[in-house]
């Protein structure tokens, strides 16, 4: 079913407020069955015949918010919340970076992503994150660094302060969690394409400040550790605590905490 009206889902699941244009570019088949494979099917243009479908502003809404997360805590029953809440926003926030950045670094294409025209699909069943619905039509990235600067204002900034506030968790974790991502995907793009490619989507992960002059909050939250061999990788400044979670595994050495690096 595409929407689901019991509960205090029922005004959330509706997003004739937000009319879906058609979309003119073929996001899916721009990346085809290449490297970047995974992007497949996270930014809809129409809303799927299957799932729940709810603006993600209305997401900001605690009821809403935390009948969601319920259906996800199934999985996890009797565990720490904070965890819980923590593992299904990287769901979310691998979404919101990944696809979009690969389009915009490496196609050059500016989505529609602030957080009052996007709608977010959820599995109706386990409220497990899986698709965005985009309501307006895509542009021309001329500059993608600025496209991936108006992302984190216009939709990771209001979103993690909802999520903070709503559900007690810290917004440092967060944050933590945008920038795992963002810092892969852009690193990904810089391999296989020209590192001067994302030049300026890493110094948005990497600058105390943003263009905008406010304080990064994702300043320092990747950090370069080094192994006794050498080799080099990325660690987390705060644990995303999903090792918290049973059957979930950790994160290895990108964990800040030894607890989370089985």
């Amino acid at each position: 079913m595409a929407a689901e009206t019991s509960g205090a889902l029922q005004p959330a699941t509706l997003i004739a407020d937000h009319p879906v244009a058609h979309q003119a570019v073929d996001l899916d088949g721009l990346v085809g069955d290449g490297p970047f494979s995974y992007c497949r099917g996270k930014l809809l243009s129409s809303p799927p015949q299957t799932g729940i479908v709810i603006p993600c502003r209305h997401l900001c809404d605690r009821a809403i918010f935390d009948e969601i997360i319920g259906r996800y805590a199934q999985k996890f029953k009797g565990s720490d919340r904070r965890a819980i809440v923590s593992m299904w926003t990287l769901y979310y926030f691998s979404m919101l970076t990944i696809a979009p950045s690969v389009h915009m670094f490496v196609h050059r294409i500016g989505l529609p992503l602030e957080i009052d025209g996007l709608s977010l699909v959820c599995n109706e069943h386990t409220g497990e994150p899986e698709a965005f619905v985009m309501s307006g039509r895509p542009d021309v990235a001329t500059d993608p660094t600025a496209k991936l600067h108006r992302l984190m204002r216009g939709h990771a900034e209001p979103i993690i302060a909802a999520i903070a506030a709503n559900a007690g968790v810290a917004p440092k974790l967060l944050w933590n969690n945008v920038a795992a991502y963002l810092s892969w995907i852009l690193k990904e793009v810089a391999h296989r394409h020209e590192p001067s490619l994302v030049e300026g989507g890493l110094a948005l992960l990497e600058e105390p400040a943003w263009p905008c002059g406010r304080r990064n909050p994702m300043f320092g939250m990747i950090r370069i550790a080094r192994q006794q061999c050498g080799l080099e990788f990325a660690r987390r400044k705060v644990c995303c605590l999903r090792y918290n979670l049973p059957g979930v595994g950790g994160c290895g050495e990108a964990c800040p905490l030894p607890d989370g690096r089985h």
